[in-house]
């Protein structure tokens, strides 16, 4: 599956139905899409040119320009490795299932990669260099994900809370405020205790950074930063699991980006940190 295609796919709950229309079109014909002007885009999906210029914005692109490269971009790469997100087969050997499956978290972290921008990354830092507290907060699979990024982060020089149950978890969003941040974790967005996390979070103020999988999700349109990951459903593998790569490795980088940026404080954080656990050891 093509970063591209995975935009797409992130955005679509959230577009009306002549921008779904649009997109199916241009799933179906990725192949040729690029050949393709705005007009015979129009003509192909029966809505007007200005309909198509907008969509191309709505899904992240400064112009219909920009969307064609991207689908150019999209073909050449497709040819090159279309078997990333191949199906598995009750043929496969061992081995060509481990391929597929490492293959697969490959050409999602790369589609998450192209999906990210500088941009959020910049707002997604500046909220977090500004809090004294950092929470993190997810339901379901989305807990443990949470739950690895409040390991990482307790090293830092910087107030970290998480618990795995949701009354517990409303308690902590309650107690913080506007001089901290949240991390809330969601793969679809419209978990309703998820949801129900952030409202009490906004209620208090608190900047809230969203990692979620659709960007038109009301997680991601709530939140003062949505980073979006990208994944794709194989056999036995639903997309929420197949996320979870993304979002680990999201995070873990967001954890570098704060340690170089206060590495003076982070040293010795981390080297007390060290020193304890190393004498816990035989």
């Amino acid at each position: 599956m093509t970063s591209l295609v995975s935009r797409i796919n992130s955005y679509y709950d959230g577009l009306s139905k002549a921008d779904q229309k649009i997109s199916d079109f241009l799933i179906e014909n990725i192949d040729t899409a690029a050949r393709l002007s705005i007009q015979d885009f129009a003509l192909a999906t029966s809505v007007s040119t200005a309909t198509i210029s907008r969509y191309a914005k709505k899904i992240g692109f400064d112009s219909f320009q920009e969307l064609k490269l991207a689908i150019h971009a999209t073909d050449t790469d497709q040819k090159q490795s279309d078997d990333f997100f191949s199906e598995l087969s009750i043929k496969d050997s061992y081995k060509e299932i481990l391929s597929k499956s490492f293959n697969s978290n490959i050409s999602s972290l790369d589609a998450t990669l192209h999906l990210i921008s500088e941009a959020d990354l910049k707002k997604t830092m500046t909220v977090l260099l500004k809090a004294q507290t950092i929470g993190f907060f997810g339901l379901g699979g989305s807990n443990t994900i949470a739950s690895l990024a409040f390991h990482k982060f307790i090293r830092m020089p910087l107030k970290t809370v998480y618990h795995q149950d949701f009354h517990y978890q409303q308690m902590l969003a309650t107690k913080l405020s506007k001089k901290d941040c949240a991390f809330v974790i969601s793969h679809t967005g419209r978990n309703k205790d998820t949801l129900r996390l952030v409202e009490i979070l906004k209620k208090h103020h608190v900047p809230v950074i969203a990692i979620t999988s659709f960007a038109n999700s009301p997680l991601a349109n709530q939140a003062d930063v949505a980073l979006v990951s990208v994944s794709e459903e194989i056999s036995f593998r639903p997309e929420a699991v197949a996320s979870t790569v993304s979002q680990i490795s999201l995070l873990d980088a967001i954890f570098m980006m704060y340690g170089m940026k206060q590495q003076d404080k982070t040293e010795s954080t981390i080297k007390d940190i060290r020193e304890t656990i190393k004498a816990s050891r035989l």
